[in-house]
Order: C-alpha cells, then sequence, then structure tokens
C-alpha cells in the first residue's frame, strides 16, 4: 500500500506491501517489550506531548463532540468534496481537514476550486474507509464495525495524512483484534511502512512464538518471493531469541 503519486489534489494507493528499511530487528537479542500506546496508564511516562494530546480527546465534553460529528454528518457550510475510487462524494470543511492533517492543507490549498467547493480525490482505499477516516478528523469517533474492517486501510490513511491519534487506534485495534497467524506477516510489513513501531514489533513477537505454524502460512510464502531479506532478517532475529533462551 505504498503511496503511488500525490498530488494538491488527489492521492493513490495500490495494493501491495512493501518494507521500509525501518532499521534491523536482528540488531536485538531478545524481543523487547513494544512501547506503551499514548493515552494508556503507564505512570509518568504520559507527560509526552502525544500522550496529553490522547487523553485531551477523552476530555472534551460528550455535547462538543456530538457537535463535532454532527457538523460532518448533516455537511453544514461544508466547502470540499473528496471523492472516492466509486464516485462517492464526502462533504466536509477545509478548516476541519486542513488543522487536523498538514498533508490535507497542502491539498486543499492547490486544489481546483468549482461551484464554491474545493475538490480532493483519495484513491485506492474504499469509500468508507475515507468516509470513516474523515469523521475521525472530525470528532475522534468511529464505529467499532468498521474499525475492524477498515483497520489496516485506516492505518495507511493515518501515516500518509499524518494524523497520528488515529494511528495510535488502529494500532490498538488491530493489537487487540486482528492480528492472528495468516496474517500477521502481512501486518508486519504494513507496520514497518507505515511507521508504527509498536505494532511491529507485536508482530514480531507473535511470529517468533509461533514460527512453526506462521511460517508455513501463505503471507510468509508470499513474502519469501517478494522480500528474501525480511525472511533472512526474521530468520536470523529468530536464532538470536533461541540463543537468548537457552543462555
Amino acid at each position: 500500500m505504498a503511496p503511488l503519486e500525490s498530488s494538491s489534489s488527489q492521492l493513490f494507493f495500490d495494493s501491495t506491501f512493501d518494507v521500509y528499511d525501518c532499521g534491523t530487528l536482528a540488531g536485538t537479542r531478545v524481543v523487547p517489550d513494544p512501547p506503551p500506546l499514548p493515552g494508556t496508564s503507564y505512570g509518568k511516562q504520559r507527560s509526552s506531548r502525544n500522550a496529553k494530546e490522547a487523553r485531551c480527546v477523552h476530555d472534551v465534553p460528550e455535547e462538543v463532540r456530538d457537535c463535532w460529528n454532527r457538523l460532518f454528518l448533516e455537511g453544514y457550510q461544508a466547502d470540499v468534496r473528496v471523492s472516492t475510487d466509486d464516485g462517492s462524494e464526502i462533504l466536509s470543511h477545509s478548516c476541519i481537514l486542513g488543522i487536523r492533517s498538514p498533508v490535507l492543507r497542502s491539498m486543499l490549498e492547490e486544489a481546483r476550486v468549482e461551484d464554491g467547493f474545493r475538490n480532493i480525490l483519495i484513491s485506492g482505499v474504499p469509500s468508507e474507509a475515507a468516509r470513516v477516516f474523515i469523521r475521525f478528523l472530525y470528532s475522534s469517533r468511529f464505529e467499532q464495525d468498521e474499525m475492524k474492517k477498515y483497520a489496516l486501510h485506516l492505518l495507511v490513511l493515518s501515516h500518509v495524512f499524518s494524523v497520528p491519534s488515529l494511528k495510535i487506534v488502529c494500532t490498538d485495534q488491530l493489537e487487540r483484534f486482528s492480528l492472528a497467524p495468516d496474517n500477521v506477516v502481512d501486518v508486519l510489513q504494513l507496520a514497518r511502512l507505515c511507521d508504527a513501531p509498536r505494532l511491529s514489533l507485536m508482530c514480531t513477537r507473535m511470529i517468533t512464538g509461533d514460527f512453526k505454524t506462521i511460517s508455513l502460512s501463505e503471507g510468509w510464502k508470499v513474502m519469501r518471493r517478494a522480500n528474501p531479506s525480511l525472511e533472512q532478517e526474521l530468520l536470523e532475529f529468530l536464532v538470536e531469541v533461541d540463543t537468548a533462551r537457552k543462555s
């Protein structure tokens, strides 16, 4: 799902997985604990800026969040049309999109204006995933079933459009509800691509913990053909983990 093209008015994803060179796994002797999710209870570390911002979402009065949610749902005084691949349009507000995402702000500044609306295109993801994404920008709300269904798409959108709070939510949802032996290799590659270190570490722990099963999965076979260097990296890491356990 690497971005193929980005301009002021459109963004594309392809359907393949690739891996950033985000550092090696083999450099560590044991599988480290994943970093804590900002906004969860972990003592004094909550003083970080991201943790404060994540907590602030829960401090906003429900009535205020209801208003932001209604603003999205009703499209009152909207001045942006967000188009998707199937021709759907999502009415939005440039001030909201621009404040929540610097990438969207740049797109909006250069977007064409037609009939009083700025027009931008998000392509390569289902229209419903794009809608969940835009709604989150308004109120940080989502339906649980939609999040489960589109978590991977939303993880990519959170990374490409630089929305850290959504990346935190996607990481948490994938960890709790979606990781399984048959998809963990794909999720690992996407986590590395999207700079999601906690999710990457959780995937690595699952792979090392159930290597026999996962190495027989279709995802592993595809990864072996498409990205043999990652396979080698994981195998070397597994050897180091086994050595550390025996020492």
